[in-house]
């Protein structure tokens, strides 16, 4: 019986949270430096989250990644895509004392 090795194509968990917590900064900068920063900044975060949460969609990968990575991997990539959009929509919040 051959056993393949998915989570050796997939990225490590550490690596998706400092993605999305790069990204998410970013975000954040870019908004507060100009508003329609978000819409670019959304983006970059929708494409990669694309990329990243396709694969946790298949129906023939999802159950081997659980199996080799456990039902937190999936869990832990879709809260670092909601904290990077989170992040990047927090940008638009106005500054407090601004007036």
């Amino acid at each position: 019986m051959l056993i393949l090795e998915v989570m050796d194509k997939e990225p490590a968990l550490r690596t998706v949270w400092g993605a999305a917590l790069l990204l998410g900064s970013v975000g954040f900068l870019a908004t507060r430096f100009r508003r329609w920063l978000v819409l670019p900044a959304l983006g970059v975060i929708g494409v990669l989250a694309y990329w990243q949460l396709s694969a946790l969609a298949d129906a023939a990968l999802r159950p081997a990644i659980i199996q080799e990575a456990g039902r937190g991997y999936l869990i832990q990539s879709c809260a670092a895509v909601a904290v990077a959009v989170l992040l990047s929509v927090l940008g638009l919040v106005p500054k407090r004392g601004a007036a």
